[in-house]
């Protein structure tokens, strides 16, 4: 831990990359209420609408506030500003109600606007819709983006963890009983991986994905998904994990536990896995980006995540459907921006840990 810290220190990046996760997932956990809808919350009049928040006006000079607008060109989804219509931009205030964590019930969001908002001559304050602040712009439905960012990143940011562990569990079984036992069973589970490895990855995921029902409802989808990404991608760790249990069982002190009649499943799990512990927290760290960046594949092909749940995959599936769509509504690419800035901080820290925990890695700018 002493050399994780001081080498933590000295690359600034990694450093970084660990608070950009630790933002991340705690975003993640308080979703609800950082962001000041729901992920279904619609505000028909504000459909592409584009990010709207402003820092200073005369009104109330330099602090959070929106411009109000209106609609102009219902083709092309053009506003104009309201000269000296300004909102601003309050914290803790009420809006739509929700559990937080699943547990305390309550409508108390970080921030918003205490002003109500009107739909076609109604006014929808008691509906817990106030007038919108869109930080990321809205989308065709007039759904505030940044708020559908924070609800899709329960899904896109635990799929990493919950594959991962599944894949690993199976890595560790069937490569430890392959390097630890050897013969028939090794073989049997060498084959058996290479079978897999032989296919290509993502046309074997589309394959598994594609011949189950499409009539599923958002827990299935994520549930499926899960269990085809990690049944997918055991095979290269366990192959990994068979040859460091094969290396390993040949020292002295495990031939002394085997001859003391120490039972094959404590030797594993006492002598050999501790052993491998460096290997496994880096497959772990390297191994959720692949899982992240394979749901938002499944996602945007149309074959992941489905309404009325959200994740970053499914965002880029609704929203970028054309060039055009980019050129008039780049605010869309946000969702690609959080999924990029993700897979690079966990291949950063991947990185130092990869470094810190080999022993024949030395590296002269931190020692």
């Amino acid at each position: 831990m002493k050399r994780f810290l001081l080498n933590l220190i000295k690359r600034p990046i990694a450093f970084g990359s660990l608070i950009v996760l630790f933002l991340l997932y705690s975003f993640m956990l308080l979703g609800e209420f950082i962001s000041p809808y729901t992920q279904e919350t619609t505000f028909k009049n504000h459909s592409y609408s584009p990010p709207s928040l402003v820092f200073y006006s005369k009104k109330y000079g330099f602090a959070p506030q929106v411009q109000k607008r209106i609609l102009i060109d219902e083709v092309n989804y053009k506003y104009a500003r309201i000269k000296g219509e300004f909102y601003k931009v309050s914290f803790f205030v009420k809006g739509p109600k929700y559990k937080l964590c699943g547990l305390i019930s309550t409508n108390i969001h970080l921030f918003g606007i205490n002003a109500p908002y009107e739909e076609n001559g109604e006014m929808w304050e008691q509906n817990g819709r106030n007038f919108p602040v869109f930080l990321f712009g809205s989308d065709h439905l007039g759904r505030d983006l940044f708020s559908r960012i924070l609800y899709g990143s329960r899904i896109s940011l635990t799929i990493g963890f919950i594959g991962v562990f599944i894949s690993m569990t199976l890595a560790i079984v069937l490569g430890g009983l392959a390097g630890f036992y050897g013969g028939f069973i090794d073989w049997l589970v060498m084959r058996f991986a290479e079978f897999f490895i032989l296919i290509p990855g993502l046309y074997l995921i589309l394959f598994l994905r594609s011949i189950l029902s499409r009539n599923m409802d958002s827990g299935q989808s994520f549930l499926i998904i899960t269990m085809i990404l990690s049944f997918v991608s055991w095979p290269s760790s366990a192959r990994l994990i068979r040859g460091m249990v094969h290396s390993v069982k040949r020292e002295d002190y495990i031939s002394n536990a085997i001859l003391e009649g120490i039972p094959s499943l404590i030797v594993i799990i006492r002598h050999i896995i501790p052993q491998l512990s460096s290997i496994l927290i880096i497959s772990i760290t390297l191994g959720i980006p692949s899982f992240i960046l394979g749901e938002t594949v499944l996602s945007y092909l149309g074959l992941g995540i489905v309404d009325p749940a959200v994740s970053w995959g499914s965002l880029i599936n609704r929203e970028i459907t054309t060039i055009t769509n980019l050129q008039h509504y780049p605010w869309f690419l946000i969702p690609g921006l959080f999924l990029l800035i993700t897979t690079l901080s966990f291949n950063f820290l991947g990185d130092l840990l990869r470094d810190t925990l080999d022993p024949y890695f030395k590296d002269r700018s931190i020692t």
